[in-house]
């Protein structure tokens, strides 16, 4: 098929939503043979306000559609050029104007829109999906909330590709676990319960000290496309956020909401203290940090409405594919959808408890043939079953496609 790819939210390559999708899909497409047509029209105006679902400002709505149109004409002229295929786009309700599907659909070309938060941001998306012709989602769970919406959900979960997340046999294996990923959720009182037990380990990513962290939100209020953007943790921040949540939950509901977020905040500057000895900075390459420690940790909890405080849930990950296919010892938190994948126990393990982790890491670190045993089958099942290359086969047979 000759494909048109719209996944890359800016087109500046040092930027980590650039890069991410693109280096997933792209290789494995081309490994299957398929022409593709990577969009060169720039998200980024768009990626600068994707966290928005509804109510864009004037002045969004303007750059969303400008960056609609453009996207239009690069596929219009593409198609004159060769027959378009297949429309892959990895759009939010801010990136792309849903009508314009209309006019990529009239061209005879289906659509597709993939996504992988739909099970906590899936407002992100409610306008996107019902659009497409096919509305592809990672979470198992996803799909109703899809069909309710009127979209036509496809479930394939994510992947990882082989030529990145490989064994690194020349790296020297430390005795201790790792993390590599930004703080986020409960993974910090995850890591804080293994300081306590003493359990070693090394963090990497960003959030976790301030010499590492890159912020992401203005130090002091100002206004961007017409919105006013305000520092996280100030008073107008907190009242923002009670209003939204009265509106949403009522009144009760929003009291206990912010209480529980100062007091998660109270208690996230003594977990930052007991963390900082664990904390190495951004890791080199994720594969070969993995190489370098005997077992890696993975966190699966999300805030269900996506917002901090709201209840903590599981869900499979990008890195329940990258992990065991770099041959790592993977011990993930537990969800059922993750069973679909390995053989738990074999392939890779799972706790559900802060004790069970503490546990579970204590015995692969000092069980040294088990923790082999673990990588081997891990490494087996991930290079025959969750490549990217699968994935899109199973799509495109899904859509019929192939």
């Amino acid at each position: 098929m000759r494909i048109f790819t719209g996944i890359r939210h800016a087109q500046d390559p040092g930027k980590y939503h650039a890069e991410l999708w693109a280096s997933n899909f792209l290789p494995a497409l081309a490994r299957l043979g398929h022409e593709v047509v990577d969009s060169a029209v720039d998200l980024q105006g768009a990626s600068d306000f994707m966290q928005i679902a509804h109510d864009f400002t004037a002045q969004e709505r303007e750059v969303r559609a400008r960056i609609t149109q453009a996207v239009i004409d690069e596929v219009r002229a593409a198609h004159a050029a060769k027959p378009i295929d297949l429309f892959l786009s990895y759009f939010y309700n801010a990136h792309f104007d849903p009508a314009g599907f209309a006019d990529i659909r009239a061209l005879g070309i289906p659509t597709i829109n993939f996504y992988c938060n739909s099970i906590y941001q899936f407002d992100l998306v409610s306008a996107i999906a019902p659009a497409v012709d096919f509305a592809w989602h990672a979470e198992m769970d996803a799909g109703p909330a899809y069909r309710g919406i009127g979209a036509n959900p496809i479930w394939v979960q994510m992947a990882a590709d082989p030529n990145v997340y490989q064994p690194y046999p020349g790296v020297t294996r430390q005795n201790d676990a790792c993390f590599v990923g930004q703080r986020y959720a409960d993974r910090a009182t995850l890591l804080a319960a293994l300081h306590q037990s003493d359990v070693p380990f090394s963090v990497y990513g960003r959030g976790w000290g301030d010499a590492d962290s890159t912020p992401t939100t203005p130090a002091a209020e100002q206004a961007r496309l017409g919105r006013l953007i305000v520092p996280p943790g100030s008073a107008r921040a907190y009242l923002a956020e009670m209003q939204y949540l009265i509106a949403h939950d009522g009144l009760a509901a929003a009291t206990w909401r912010i209480a529980r977020r100062l007091g998660q905040r109270r208690r996230a500057r003594k977990e930052r203290a007991m963390l900082a000895p664990h904390v190495r900075g951004y890791a080199r390459g994720v594969a070969e940090t993995f190489a370098a420690h005997a077992v890696v940790l993975n966190f699966s909890n999300v805030w269900s409405d996506g917002r901090p405080g709201s209840r903590l849930i599981p869900h499979v990950r990008l890195r329940d594919f990258e992990g065991p296919m770099s041959r790592s010892c993977f011990l993930t938190g537990y969800t059922p959808e993750i069973e679909h994948f390995y053989e738990i126990g074999r392939e890779i393990d799972c706790y559900r408890s802060s004790d069970e982790l503490i546990d579970k890491t204590r015995f692969y670190l000092a069980n040294t043939e088990a923790a082999e045993r673990l990588r081997e089958a891990g490494w087996q099942r991930a290079r025959r079953d969750h490549c990217w290359e699968n994935r899109f086969n199973q799509l495109f047979a899904a859509c019929g496609l192939q």
